[in-house]
């Protein structure tokens, strides 16, 4: 299952701190935070998402109005059929995913690409 939503500039930080899990303190009560070392960052360059999504604004055109949506964020569900499959099956799903996402959008708009298991 895929779900796209559409964020304003300012949902931006407080979607950074929740995909790379910047916090202990969750507002989201099903986050498992003893299983976080188990979630999967697919664009590992050392960089943060507030940092890509902030030099990738300053490349493109972008009104600056708070209800402009600047970030769209697509949250892809593992399927049933792989909820039992290994690890690496599991990763390899996501990263096609993301490889494909990638390939549809264009990779310099790619912010973030995470997996969360902690849930």
């Amino acid at each position: 299952m895929a779900h796209l939503k559409k964020n304003t500039r300012g949902a931006v930080p407080g979607l950074a701190v929740h995909f790379e899990r910047k916090t202990d303190h969750h507002t989201n009560k099903e986050i498992d935070v003893s299983k976080t070392y188990l979630n999967q960052e697919l664009m590992a360059d050392g960089s943060d998402m507030l940092s890509r999504f902030n030099a990738r604004l300053n490349d493109v055109y972008c009104m600056k109005r708070d209800d402009v949506k600047a970030l769209a964020t697509w949250i892809v569900t593992l399927p049933e059929e792989l909820a039992e499959a290994p690890y690496e099956q599991q990763s390899a799903f996501f990263e096609v995913t993301s490889n494909f996402l990638n390939d549809r959008y264009g990779q310099e708009n790619a912010v973030a690409a995470v997996v969360l298991r902690s849930q």
